[in-house]
């Protein structure tokens, strides 16, 4: 946690040479994420800074969370070679944190700007499940591709509103298995 906020630190430092966006995310569970929780998820957040590494591309840190909840009736929960059964309260909170970089196409419109990326890094996945007196938590760091393509809308000069579609891909660990999810982005782009 403290490598991340010296990290964010300095990309705020340098922040009058790039740009920082910040968008609201609309999860769908994937996969496994998908068999233990199958709502959307409206609730997160994501922060991400990136500067110029060339007129069309740029590269940067982008950091999220999304949380992934469901109320499961009169389920039966397997850990190891126990079984419950009952109400159950499931929760995924989703922490990525992801070195990207993106391309941004060339527009005949000075409005429309679409742009594809992808990413890789590490996401901090914590699974509760909460049935009458007893919780069963797992958690798991998992490594994470995501590739992305979006739209900027520009409305003002170094802003413009940020739509995008990415999906995160998780991979395996031996404590969970790979929790992935695809996320609708709507957010703004501020950039100097």
């Amino acid at each position: 946690m403290v490598l991340l906020l010296t990290a964010l630190s300095g990309l705020c430092a340098n922040a009058q040479s790039g740009e920082f966006i910040i968008s609201y995310p609309i999860s769908f569970p994937m996969g496994d994420l998908h068999s233990y929780t199958t709502n959307t998820s409206f609730r997160g957040i994501s922060l991400e800074f990136n500067k110029k590494t060339s007129p069309f591309t740029t590269a940067g840190l982008e950091v999220g969370w999304n949380v992934f909840y469901q109320r499961a009736d009169q389920k039966v929960y397997h850990q190891g070679t126990a079984s419950i059964s009952g109400v159950q309260y499931r929760y995924t909170n989703a922490a990525p944190i992801i070195a990207g970089a993106s391309y941004h196409f060339e527009s005949s419109s000075k409005a429309l700007h679409p742009f594809a990326g992808i990413g890789l890094g590490t996401t901090y996945v914590d699974r509760t499940t909460d049935f009458g007196v007893y919780r069963s938590i797992s958690d798991a760091w998992q490594f994470c591709i995501r590739p992305e393509l979006g739209l900027d809308v520009h409305f003002a000069h170094g802003q413009s509103l940020f739509l995008a579609a990415k999906y995160f891909w998780n991979f395996n660990t031996n404590d969970l298995d790979g929790q992935s999810w695809l996320s609708l982005n709507v957010g703004v782009r501020l950039a100097n």
